[in-house]
């Protein structure tokens, strides 16, 4: 079942369901609880589910501890542009979505097929539907578990530069601006 959440224009979240305000955290534990999520626009009633899922990633990024792997991740996404990384960036919307889970009506209406063409025993149904479900919940683990990988296999690829790195470098950058500054100064001194 998918759940539906109301996007107002003042961008608040409300989950008519429960009949109250919605955080972006709140929308992160549902879909990491493996919750379809589906976000409507209050008046228009369009769908506003990639946007608010992509500025719900964003808020997870902030609150991941390591903010070198927020980075990486990003610098990667952006870097790579072209199909690659909008193929992984597919992927994990998707898989949040729960595109490749089986909700269990699905399952359900799937077993009920196999038990008309006499490849499942109606004795059976109940356990059928749950290992359906249990399989494609594995399935969905096993796929965000590759994009996962597939994302640090991209940043150790590109050998992006570390935050210490940087930090060195704008380091020797400043102490080259006061040089020349100081050089410039002199240069007018001398005039």
């Amino acid at each position: 079942m998918t759940y539906v959440l109301k996007r107002y224009s003042n961008r608040r979240l409300y989950d008519p369901q429960q009949a109250r305000n919605v955080t972006l955290e709140e929308v992160s534990e549902l879909v990491r609880a493996g919750r379809k999520v589906k976000i409507v626009d209050s008046s228009s009633g369009d769908d506003l589910t990639l946007r608010v899922l992509a500025q719900t990633f964003l808020y997870t990024l902030k609150g991941w501890k390591d903010d070198r792997k927020s980075l990486e991740v990003l610098k990667v996404l952006i870097a790579e542009g072209g199909e690659s990384s909008m193929d992984i960036l597919k992927k994990t919307i998707l898989a949040s979505l729960g595109a490749f889970e089986v909700t269990k009506q699905k399952a359900e209406e799937i077993i009920d097929h196999l038990i008309q063409k006499g490849e499942v025993s109606s004795a059976h149904r109940a356990d059928a539907v749950v290992e359906l479900l249990d399989k494609a919940q594995e399935s969905t683990k096993s796929i965000r578990n590759k994009v996962s990988d597939e994302i640090t296999a991209a940043i150790e690829k590109m050998k992006v530069a570390k935050k210490k790195d940087l930090e060195v470098l704008e380091a020797k950058v400043d102490e080259l601006i006061v040089t020349v500054e100081k050089l410039e100064g002199r240069l007018k001194d001398s005039r």
